[in-house]
């Protein structure tokens, strides 16, 4: 094979992978956590969610949204003996690392919740709640 026929050839090779996705940084641009999920269960102090296409009516369930944006579907009053009234709470979440801080209304207040991922991937996410404070509004406003 002549030289310039190895030169087209290879600048063809280039120009093929120029062309292809990088999917190492498509991946590590995704965030496994930006979702719905539903169906907690406790096992001593873990937590462990199954990932679901949205919140399902009358159950609790979470979402994390990229701008930052959560929201917890829960009860809606002080009372949890049946039938539970469910209600969506607007909050934010941040997240460092493993840690996500996460700062949401509840029926009564205002709740912060401290949670570390023990793992996470497309179908699972495990923490362990680190830290929970329910601060009570003022009713007399």
């Amino acid at each position: 094979m002549s030289s310039p026929s190895r030169l087209i050839i290879l600048l063809f090779a280039f120009a093929i992978m120029a062309c292809e996705k990088n999917n190492e940084n498509e991946a590590a641009n995704n965030d496994l956590l930006i979702g719905s999920w539903v169906n907690p269960k406790q096992n001593d102090s873990i937590v462990t969610y199954e990932r679901s296409e949205g919140l399902v009516d009358n159950e609790y369930g979470l979402s994390f949204n990229e701008d930052n944006i959560f929201i917890e579907r829960k009860n809606a009053g002080w009372c949890g003996t049946p039938p539970i009234s469910y209600a969506d709470y607007d909050g934010t979440w941040t997240r460092n690392d493993s840690v996500i801080e996460i700062t949401v209304g509840y029926w009564g207040g205002t709740a912060d919740y401290t949670w570390k991922i023990l793992s996470i991937d497309e179908a699972i996410l495990k923490i362990i709640v680190l830290e929970q404070n329910y601060q009570l509004e003022d009713q007399q406003k």
